[in-house]
């Protein structure tokens, strides 16, 4: 018998010739009949949990916040915000009162990047057991121009629900970097605006609520190429950092106040005090259309994160860029410790960059890199746990690696980019 014919799966135990194909790994076999059903658990696991819209199924503001909460660090206000707004939405659209037409409330926030606006609309979503489909403003054109119609974020929308035209007609919209389609100048009439004013008014007809048609094509469940969409309930929340509108905001406040020489730029602190007191008016002048920014009466401004802050995302959140770096690591035998002064240092880096929690992952990856690429070494070695007692910026900070029960500075290690003296 050849050596072939003695192999199995290590799954159901089938031999080498009881199956089409035997594939290998490192030191395990898996046979095409147990890929097939493997792939069919996870497809079933993805499948989304509908939410049937009962009245009493939809998650109260203060559940909605607390699971917030497990992903999004910080943003109280904004939170508590989003979990009153969305309940509301679902019970509008649970048609629980027969005899009063209440208006769609759909959503703006408003923040710095990296403070978790995009995150905190997946999450919301997630909680909601709907939908979720995101689209970049940026991308979006008028009809009849290159790039995207906005149509083409409800595409999305109906291909994540498995073209289940009624899950999709109740899910969530996050339309992000809203702020780029502002209107830059009045003065620039002479031409057609593609990308600014023309996006907005095609964003409006969706956002308060209409029937448009959209491609189906690619999908064999209809028999047409487009099928009507009605977005009536469907929650559009639109995000975007609006950079400069605290000027904005300051200038009108000072219209009421007596007007003074003396002006500094003002702090972090202070831009996010001045961020809460936005109104319409602001929004407008920035340059959103008062029809648009009329559809979107709920605002949630969220607030930059403090190095405490950033902190405690590498230490509460769930699924936080730590918990990655673990996992990755553990697949290869070996355990990583980060300190409380690793993750302050971390934190601080990151607060440095202004780019918010999204600066983490870079700052840790960083880190690790070099580690990761020496996995053979260390397996060699029977190295299984290092330790990070700081952020490894300098020669007597690089990691600990634990050696016969003592941990050792890893003099061969490196740090790609950053102080490495």
């Amino acid at each position: 018998m050849s050596e072939d014919q003695t192999l199995s799966c290590n799954f159901c135990g089938k031999n080498r010739e009881d199956v089409e194909k035997l594939i290998a790994g490192p030191n395990v076999y898996i046979c095409d009949d147990c890929i097939k059903i493997s792939y069919n658990i996870v497809k079933e696991e993805q499948s989304i949990d509908v939410l049937d819209l009962d009245f009493k199924d939809i998650p109260k503001p203060k559940e909605i916040k607390e699971y917030l909460d497990e992903y999004v660090m910080g943003q109280e206000f904004a939170k508590e915000i989003l979990s009153v707004s969305s309940y509301n939405h679902y019970k509008r659209v649970s048609n629980q009162i027969q005899d009063i037409e209440l208006d769609k409330s759909n959503i703006l926030i408003l923040g710095p990047t990296g403070s978790g606006k995009t995150l905190m609309a997946k999450t919301l979503a997630k909680k909601l057991k709907v939908p979720f489909a995101m689209a970049d403003a940026t991308t979006l054109t008028e009809a009849g121009y290159v790039g995207e119609d906005v149509e083409s974020v409800l595409e999305r929308l109906l291909t994540l629900s498995n073209f289940d035209i009624e899950l999709a007609q109740r899910g969530i919209v996050f339309i992000d970097e809203v702020d780029k389609k502002a209107r830059r100048s009045e003065s620039n009439t002479g031409t057609r605006d593609v990308s600014g004013e023309g996006v907005q008014q095609a964003l409006l007809r969706l956002i308060e609520g209409t029937t448009t048609k959209i491609k189906v094509s690619s999908n064999k469940k209809f028999n047409e190429d487009h099928i009507e969409f009605d977005t009536s309930n469907i929650l559009f929340i639109l995000g975007g950092a609006f950079v400069g509108i605290e000027k904005i905001i300051e200038k009108r406040q000072k219209k009421k106040t007596t007007i003074g020489f003396n002006s500094s730029r003002p702090s972090i602190d202070k831009e996010d005090k001045i961020l809460q007191d936005v109104v319409s008016q602001d929004i407008i002048e920035f340059g959103l259309i008062p029809e648009l920014v009329g559809r979107v009466p709920v605002f949630a401004v969220f607030d930059h994160l403090t190095e405490s802050q950033l902190e405690l995302i590498m230490t509460n959140i769930k699924n936080n860029i730590l918990i990655q770096m673990n996992a990755l690591l553990k697949l290869d035998d070996i355990d990583i410790i980060f300190t409380p002064q690793y993750k302050k240092d971390v934190a601080k880096l990151a607060s440095k960059s202004k780019t918010g929690a999204r600066s983490l992952k870079g700052i840790v990856e960083n880190s690790v890199i070099n580690l990761m690429y020496r996995i053979e070494e260390f397996n060699e070695k029977e190295i299984k746990t290092i330790k990070f007692d700081a952020y490894p910026n300098h020669k007597d900070k690089y990691p600990l690696l634990k050696i016969q029960n003592e941990f050792m500075r890893d003099t061969n290690y490196k740090l790609y980019r950053g102080i490495n003296a």
